[in-house]
């Protein structure tokens, strides 16, 4: 099947996302309990961050015998996934909340804590703005539409690119250096005739790292494509990424992993220093100092760069932190009476290269639990930067008068509305993910996810499958884990 339209019947985007200003009941939701307490600890095992890549660490740790620490800047657990609950029933992910197939850490751990998926809403037809005439919106359900072969030309191009890159060792491509030292904006400039496809197919493929297309690589774009499995695993619903969401959200499998923990969690104890050597590590918060033999940072790179390390890590390692900054997506939850949307034959799903909420997607949940329509939307990297400068009421007003457009008017009165922002939090400062500038790729190579002495670093920018993906930050975690393992 065409990957455009794969990714339109899904209408998702990566499934790693961005929060901010959340509401009481989901704050909540979210919090662990009080900040850790005073004191020195001994442990086998530091690490830093209780993300799905700190949890899954320490927790396959912990069923080796081998005694972990977490020390966790926020007073909560999943870092950027963040689960609340709804008036009238359900709940709604303002963090990652997809899985879909070859997904299989994501999938097994989520069965080991007793957690349970259901299908994504995709049935009906998608919305698109065409890239023949932007005055007029396609409805479709198929792989045929009008522009389609314009649009899936570009897609092929963009896969078999991909095809040439080995996501472990992506500096050894052909044309490594060149394509490193080419902006995705470039490559579409001399690949994409059709101004609108440029738009479209841009602003869906940067997505991944919610970058624009002018600041991420041919060839860090061409990796993540690769790392993903191509573009129809990347984007697609059956059979691709955004197939399946979690019952009751991603986050409450985080915290089943925390309780397994226990006492091994240290919420509010952001890191600020790490004295190391052959010998082992000293772990320093405000309030808690860890000796241990080993740590595993897994925190986005750009804050790993920003401990105090004593001595400090290679120059390389220095350097690539510093180019690694985070995307940037807003995310918006709009909650109806009712999916008024299925009713006109529509699975919520579309895609915009001109309004500032670039894509949509039915986030509903079984009816058993609630039957309120549940619409998200994503305002990615430019757009994103422009939605920031508005006030929230005229942000929210220009939101809901977009989604009226494609809609219809009902969309103009949810019940709820919800803006995320994970890029003003502290302890993130983006999201989906990270992503390499042009030219680090090729300068620092394997400097990106070497160890440093007994300092392991982990997260999804980290994976060298799924990255983006809560499967790619539970793979990093596991890896760190087992290679730690090896050596106690």
């Amino acid at each position: 099947m065409a990957k455009f339209s794969r990714r339109h019947v899904l209408g998702g985007g990566s499934a790693l996302l961005i929060g901010a200003g959340l509401d009481g009941k989901a704050r909540a939701q979210g919090t662990q309990g009080p900040p850790a307490g005073r004191g020195r600890i001994n442990a086998d095992v530091c690490v830093v961050g209780a993300g799905y890549a700190g949890l899954a660490a320490a927790y396959r740790l912990k069923q080796a015998g081998i005694d972990a620490v977490v020390l966790e800047a926020r007073n909560r657990v999943g870092g950027r996934t963040l689960t609340g609950p709804l008036e009238g029933g359900g709940w709604v992910d303002y963090g990652g909340q997809w899985v879909g197939p070859t997904q299989d850490r994501f999938y097994e751990l989520i069965r080991e804590m007793g957690g349970r998926t259901y299908p994504s809403y995709a049935s009906g037809n998608s919305i698109e703005r065409s890239v023949l005439d932007p005055n007029v919106f396609n409805r479709f359900s198929g792989d045929q539409y009008p522009g389609s072969d314009i649009l899936n030309a570009v897609y092929d191009k963009i896969d078999a690119l991909a095809d040439t890159i080995d996501p472990r060792t992506p500096w050894t491509a052909p044309d490594a250096e060149k394509l490193d030292a080419m902006t995705f904006a470039e490559w579409l400039a001399a690949n994409v005739p059709n101004e609108h496809a440029r738009a479209l197919t841009g602003g869906v493929t940067s997505s991944v790292a919610c970058a624009s297309p002018s600041e991420i690589s041919m060839l860090e774009m061409a990796y993540l494509v690769k790392a993903c499995n191509g573009l129809d695993k990347l984007f697609g619903f059956a059979g691709g990424a955004q197939q399946d969401r979690v019952i009751h959200g991603t986050q409450p499998v985080a915290r089943e992993i925390a309780r397994r923990l226990g006492d091994a969690i240290k919420l509010g104890a952001p890191v600020r220093r790490i004295r190391w050597n052959d010998e082992g590590v000293e772990v320093a918060s405000d309030d808690i100092t860890v000796h241990a033999r080993f740590a595993i940072v897994c925190t986005p790179p750009h804050l790993a760069g920003a401990i105090e390390y004593d001595p400090s890590p290679p120059t390389d390692r220095v350097q690539v932190t510093q180019r690694w900054p985070q995307g940037l997506v807003i995310k918006v939850q709009m909650i109806y009476a009712a999916p008024y949307w299925r009713d006109a034959g529509l699975n919520g799903a579309s895609l915009d290269y001109r309004t500032m909420v670039g894509e949509t997607a039915d986030s509903g949940v079984p009816e058993q639990y609630s039957r309120q329509g549940i619409m998200t939307g994503f305002i990615y990297s430019g757009q994103a930067r422009r939605a920031v400068t508005l006030s929230a009421s005229e942000r929210k007003k220009a939101v809901l008068s977009e989604m009226a457009e494609k809609f219809g008017p009902k969309a103009l009165e949810p019940i709820e509305y919800h803006e995320m922002n994970w890029s003003t939090q502290q302890w993130t400062r983006g999201c989906f993910t990270g992503f390499l500038t042009p030219g680090a790729t090729t300068l620092f190579r394997s400097a990106v996810r070497d160890p440093v002495g007994p300092l392991y670093w982990a997260g999804t920018e980290y994976s060298t499958v799924w990255p983006s993906f809560i499967d790619g930050a539970i793979r990093s975690g596991e890896l760190a884990a087992n290679q730690i393992r090896a050596k106690v």
